[in-house]
């Protein structure tokens, strides 16, 4: 059973990285150049989040940009390590991907 459990989480969080977009701006901007871009709010929630969660434990929440923020600070309580640049990318991605339906 847990590892049935486990296969759905993994599918899920495939799907989820499968169908997301790009963070738009999240790359050099103007006067930037020759300087590295910052890590997109997806390649830092993946490093960040997935080292305590699975993807099914948010995967079906659909939140706006604020309510994203709201949550990840939440987790900076619980004791997350994040900048607030990381916070601020995380939730543009989160809410892009995993924004209210229209």
């Amino acid at each position: 059973m847990k590892l049935a459990i486990r296969a759905a989480a993994l599918v899920l969080f495939v799907s989820i990285l499968a169908t997301s977009r790009p963070v738009v701006g999240a790359g050099l901007q103007a006067g930037q150049a020759g300087v590295a871009p910052a890590a997109s709010g997806k390649e830092i929630l993946q490093r960040r989040c997935f080292q305590c969660h699975q993807a099914s434990m948010w995967g079906a929440l659909r939140q706006d940009r604020r309510s994203w923020e709201s949550t990840l600070y939440r987790m900076v309580g619980r004791g997350a390590l994040w900048t607030p640049e990381e916070i601020t990318a995380m939730a543009a991605f989160l809410a892009e991907t995993r924004g209210p339906v229209k």
